[in-house]
């Protein structure tokens, strides 16, 4: 399964495939209490040889259905 991301540098939508992709989880708590929880996608791509960092919110389903290795940063 490959994701599609937005290359915010070179203006182009890129497909990354899941060896790329790695997901998080932020949680926090808001001013009223509650606790909120937030899921990305995040694809490291080498473009010219530096590496590059891209980041999708991806809904709840979403992340629990992606078998790649949750990021605890």
């Amino acid at each position: 399964m490959q994701l599609e991301f937005f290359n915010l540098k070179t203006k182009k939508k890129v497909e990354v495939p899941d060896s790329e992709l790695k997901k998080r989880r932020s949680v926090r708590t808001t001013s009223g209490g509650k606790r909120q929880e937030r899921y990305a996608v995040i694809a490291v791509v080498h473009e010219g040889g530096k590496p590059l960092q891209m980041f999708k919110f991806v809904n709840k389903e979403t992340f629990d259905s992606l078998d790649v290795p949750e990021d605890r940063g």
